[in-house]
């Protein structure tokens, strides 16, 4: 399987950078010329820890629990690991370190001035000299040779045990500085034994034997013409890498010199000075150049599922003569690793009392072994006599097998810079900005800022930070903070403002006991809160709680918009990829609706921002640099935008701020040679067009094709006039390019009957005469395909309709039957009377068996009116006045109002007698929306005989009102 590597990524600035893995292989760290040491999860992290340890850092050496860096000042400082809290000084030069080594028994320094220092760990501190030019780089292998690349062009091996100067290899370039170095000629010695040595010569690796000091082997690559500036053994010796001034990279399979196949070239050629194996064996190296970027190197080879393997193979190595065991050491090696689960001690000291000295017979003899012969050593290596003896063998040599895991995203707040910033964004978008500043020394002091676009809507923000709010969201109509509960021992807190309100703007919600806010996004509707419970709090702008929804995994991040809003979350572990999926969710009064929908990123990407257009259309930005789109109609995501176009370098990053689906733009930050943009000075946004990543861009064709795409499927302003315009000039080129056929199947594809007569036109104008005659006929199947789909959106309206005709009539009905229940009402104690008045008609209608002889004093004075002929006044109900004018006016005035859709298919014949131009049901129903609503105007005027009767009648009352009648009402009787 070929290897691959990664794209370079900015890790510090232009200059000499080292890297290296820590023990275990978990993390990798990096030191550039900035001073900075960043403690990375992968070279895909995008907030590695960092620390800043002086003015420039040229080494750095990972030990257990220490880490040794080689700074400016001359000295190797030693750092507890991962605190990097300061743990003494190692070596003192007089010039700066430019590179460190070390096995389990000695540690060494080499410098600028040509000295190397090394400590033992239970000895003194000795210097190896005679150096005519700075050290560049060192190894020391298990048997304690330590091999060191000069400036003077000579490569020397030591033995440290006597100090002796044991061999010098000569003919390598000549540097007189290690700043601004690239050749390093790295010694790289085989890790398992030490019994090879490999280094780079011009354009090849050199490989000699360390017992003989005898040439074994010059691997070389036939791709590659550039100097190799540095090499190493894989961790088991079977691999070896070399990297080169041109950014190659080349592997080989040492035992049998087969190159492996893979990305060889690199695509920017900046020289590799650094180079490091993943220490687990695992096909993995990581590697850095002169201009500060990482990169990584995968799948050289597979990883190994044991050490048995390992053991076969040197036995197989040993059958085939193609490796020597150095006598006891190695038997006594391997009797240690795997079978006394001790690593190997070599013995080379005949001084038995020394403490120090661990006797391998002890070993042995603890755990009941014999001496190792040769037989013994077979049946160690997996070749037993009986099988029982096998058994036994293999299952000692076996090892664990551990899958391989990839680092999963954590969560994020879109439009924001990360919490370690002294000064950094909480929230930058269309609304404004939202920036925290840390005013103390000692960072306790803190402040927010609000800032608004638009300062006519919005004054600005400035309040103090006392809850240390980490997450803020900001919307038109409200600004939401949140903060953990580490403050004062309380809860997490939500903190909301808002803009337009009266009363109190300020409201606020404590989180349950144990529950963090991870993040915080708003809308002009709602503010959503989400949790590390995978709880989502869905809460109004003025502090009504709605739902709290439960994610389906780990949280990645979250947006807003009116009663929308976005949830990306893990869908499963990650693998290469980020397995990310996204939540739709609509929440209108309260009703919800979800899509879920998975995430479009690029290979190996992260994603980096997620919100919404201008027009509600959700959006994504990964860390490859492309922005996706999602169509709802379609289902699909689609590329809108591509960084590369606006970006100078590989450490350029573009920091996204809002989406323009109508003016299609995208409004952006570029961020040169850093990830966030900077808060002070403030940085100048920039817009940039959408632009789909279409074959042939710069050409006329496919800036047209793009453009032509974008109408079709995006929301623009002025999507139809673009679109007219855009197919037009397509059909023209098509024509020009003499593609008649293409020219029909856009036409056939775009399928509007309102651009077939000027294709036709067109055609004949510059003719295409059989280009014309060939559109002819496309023009009444359009019209047909248009008719139909007018029938569609027709008969949906239609069903929309009586579906809301019959809901109206429900709720109509439900309203008649509550308004026309009598309602009791007391009748009035106190009435206005005059006892003395007497009626004309007094002596026609008094008889002595009238029960209320003063009955007529109050017909008209107190607006009861007179009792029927021949029905007594007891015998007949009183009802107040004001009842029935009171029904009326709660009675729905539209309850027997007609509805246009009955009354329209009862006169559809009528209209299209009188109308037989119109040939669609769309021109009827306007003609008879109009004739529909003259008639209900027509119908609410009031009649003028009626008005004039009603006015006849009320004068004619008002002239029969006696005198004595109109005294009555200014009449009252005392209780």
């Amino acid at each position: 399987m070929p290897f691959k590597r990664s794209n370079m990524r900015y890790g510090h600035i232009i200059g000499y950078t080292g890297v290296t893995y820590q023990d275990d292989g978990d993390r990798i760290i990096s030191i550039g010329q900035d001073g900075d040491i960043r403690i990375w999860d992968g070279v895909y992290d995008e907030d590695p820890t960092t620390s800043c340890l002086a003015e420039s850092i040229w080494a750095v050496l990972h030990s257990g629990q220490r880490i040794l860096v080689a700074t400016d000042l001359n000295t190797v400082q030693a750092y507890k690991y991962p605190e990097l809290e300061k743990d003494g000084i190692e070596f003192r030069f007089t010039a700066f370190v430019t590179s460190l080594a070390r096995n389990e028994r000695f540690l060494a320094a080499g410098s600028e001035d040509g000295t190397i220092k090394v400590k033992p760990v239970d000895g003194e501190e000795f210097e190896l000299g005679g150096l005519d030019g700075p050290v560049l780089s060192m190894d020391i292998s298990r048997k304690d040779l330590l091999a060191a690349a000069c400036g003077d062009g000579q490569l020397r091996i030591w033995k440290l045990n006597g100090k002796d100067l044991v061999q010098t290899f000569g003919g390598l370039r000549k540097v007189k500085s290690f700043e601004g170095n690239v050749l390093f000629t790295t010694p790289a010695f085989e890790p398992s034994r030490g019994h090879l040595l490999a280094y780079p010569k011009d354009h090849g690796i050199v490989v000699v034997d360390t017992s003989s000091w005898e040439q074994r082997k010059v691997l070389k690559h036939p791709k590659i013409s550039a100097n190799y500036t540095r090499c190493a053994f894989s961790p088991r010796g079977d691999y070896v890498a070399a990297v080169t001034e041109k950014g190659d990279i080349a592997i080989w399979e040492y035992k049998t010199e087969q190159l492996i196949d893979g990305e060889v070239a690199a695509t920017e050629p900046h020289p590799i000075i650094g180079l490091a194996w993943h220490p687990k064996n695992n096909g993995e190296l990581v590697i850095c150049d002169d201009q500060g970027q990482v990169g990584e190197v995968k799948d050289v080879f597979e990883s190994a599922e044991n050490d048995g393997n390992d053991l076969m193979e040197m036995a197989e190595r040993e059958a085939n003569g193609d490796m020597e065991l150095d006598n006891d050491m190695d038997v006594e090696g391997i009797y240690s690793k795997y079978v006394a689960g001790e690593k190997p001690v070599e013995d080379e000291s005949d001084d038995d009392d020394d403490e120090n000295t661990i006797s391998v017979n002890k070993l042995k003899s603890q755990y009941t072994v014999p001496e190792p012969d040769d037989d013994l050593l077979v049946d160690l290596l997996g070749k037993a006599k009986s099988e029982k003896d096998d058994e036994d063998s293999r299952s000692a040599v076996s090892a664990k097998v551990v899958a391989k895991t990839f680092p999963m995203q954590d969560y994020f707040q879109p439009g924001s810079t990360p919490d370690y910033f002294e000064n950094r964004y909480m929230c930058y978008n269309h609304v404004g900005i939202i920036r925290s500043h840390k005013d103390g020394s000692d960072g306790k002091e803190s402040s927010i800022e609000v800032e608004f676009h638009d300062s006519s809507k919005h004054h600005g923000i400035h309040l103090n930070n006392y809850l240390n709010h980490t997450v803020a969201g900001l919307s038109e109509t409200v600004v939401a903070m949140g903060c953990s509960s580490e403050v004062e021992n309380k809860g997490s807190k939500l903190v909301c403002i808002n803009l337009v309100s009266f009363g109190n703007r300020e409201w606020s919600c404590t989180m349950p006991e144990m529950e963090e806010i991870i993040g915080v996004v708003a809308s002009d509707k709602i503010v959503v809160v989400a949790t590390d419970a995978r709880f989502l709090r869905v809460f109004t702008t003025r502090g009504t709680q709605r739902e709290i929804l439960s994610a389906p995994g780990p949280l990645v991040s979250m947006a807003a918009f009116g009663d929308h809003f976005l949830v990306a979350y893990h869908r499963s572990p990650a693998t290469e990829d980020q397995q990310l999926n996204l939540m739709i969710v609509t929440c209108v009064k309260y009703k919800l609706r979800c899509r879920d929908i998975p995430i479009c990123l690029s290979p190996g990407a992260k994603l980096n921002w997620l919100g919404y257009s201008d027009k509600g259309s959700p959006v994504t930005y990964d860390s490859e640099g492309v922005l996706r789109i999602y169509h709802a109609t379609a289902n699909m995501w689609f590329p809108i935008l591509n960084a590369d176009k606006y970006r100078a370098g590989a450490s350029d990053n573009l920091f996204i701020i809002t989406v323009s689906e109508a003016l299609q733009q995208v409004q952006l930050i570029v961020c040169r040679g850093a990830k966030y943009p900077l808060t002070n000075p403030r940085p100048i946004p920039m817009n940039a067009t959408f632009s789909q990543p279409m074959c042939d861009l710069e050409g006329e064709k496919g800036s047209l094709e793009d453009e032509l795409m974008r109408c079709m499927y995006f929301k623009s302003d002025e999507a139809d006039k673009i679109l007219k315009e855009t197919a037009i000039k397509l059909f023209a080129l098509a024509c020009r390019s003499e593609s008649e056929q293409r020219a029909k199947e856009l036409v056939e594809t775009i399928g509007s009957s309102q651009l077939v007569p000027i294709f036709m036109k067109y055609a004949s104008k510059i003719k295409r005469l059989h280009l014309a005659d060939s559109l002819a006929p496309l023009l009444p199947t359009f019209q047909e395909q248009e008719r139909e789909e007018e029938q569609q959106e027709l008969e949906t309206t239609r069903e929309n309709a009586a579906m809301v005709a019959e809901l109206q009539h429900i709720t109509v009905e439900a309203a008649i039957r509550r308004d026309t229940t009598p309602k009791i009402k007391p009748m009035p104690m106190v009435m206005r009377k005059n006892p003395f008045k007497r009626s004309d008609s007094a002596s026609k209608t008094s008889s002595p068996a009238q029960s209320n002889p003063l009955g007529h004093l109050t017909g008209k004075a107190i607006g009861f009116s007179s009792p029927a002929s021949g029905a007594t006044p007891d015998s007949e109900e009183v009802v107040p006045a004001t009842l029935e004018p009171e029904n009326n006016e709660n009675r729905p005035k539209n309850s027997a109002a007609p509805k246009f859709m009955p009354w329209f298919e009862a006169n559809k014949d009528r209209l299209k007698g009188e109308h037989p131009a119109a040939t669609t049901d769309a021109e009827l129903i306007k003609i008879g929306m109009r004739q529909f609503k003259a008639a209900q105007n027509s119908a609410a005027t009031p009649q003028a005989g009626t008005h004039a009767e009603k006015r006849k009648l009320d004068d004619t009352e008002r002239a029969a009102e006696s005198g004595v009648a109109k005294l009555a009402k200014f009449g009252f009787t005392k209780n």
